[in-house]
């Protein structure tokens, strides 16, 4: 992929403050010369500082190169110039994962507005719920009343217990 020789793929990284250990080895492996190729600035680091500092303090200090698979390449010269316009796409960067976050936030609330509710839908009704509470009190077992309901223990279990909240 990319004419990568290695590929790091950290997953659920999260936003705030979560080890990225993928991203540590694929630093950890590189040698001087060797270029990061990553899908976009927002994968290097999530703010304007990380990044800087991953390119300051990882690459650019030990003769390194990144590249980001939208286009931008930067390399080790200490050149103001390429300095400030990292900082400008990495500001970009940061403001365009912003404006995902608040459309992704703004479209969730519209949603419920409507009445959608996101998430899997419920595998028991409520009036399900009711009639494995009967059996089960007539002293059927809940691997004879999930059977019945046609799913499995676990799922009848989480329904009672969700239900009882």
């Amino acid at each position: 992929m990319a004419g990568c020789a290695r590929i790091y793929l950290d997953k659920a990284s999260g936003v705030k403050g979560a080890t990225r250990p993928d991203l540590t080895a694929a630093l950890d492996h590189m040698r001087g010369g060797d270029i990061l190729v990553v899908l976009d600035l927002t994968r290097l680091g999530r703010d304007t500082r990380e990044l800087l500092a991953c390119v300051e303090d990882d690459l650019h200090a030990n003769g390194r190169h990144f590249r980001t698979l939208d286009g931008i390449v930067l390399g080790t010269s200490d050149d103001m110039c390429g300095e400030l316009i990292f900082t400008v796409f990495a500001a970009i960067a940061k403001f365009q994962r912003q404006q995902i976050v608040k459309g992704t936030r703004e479209g969730l609330d519209a949603a419920r507005a409507r009445g959608r509710v996101g998430g899997r839908p419920r595998a028991l009704a409520s009036e399900q719920i009711a009639d494995a509470r009967i059996l089960l009190g007539a002293g059927q077992t809940r691997t004879a009343v999930a059977t019945k309901l046609r799913v499995s223990r676990w799922t009848l279990s989480r329904a009672l217990d969700t239900a009882s909240r």
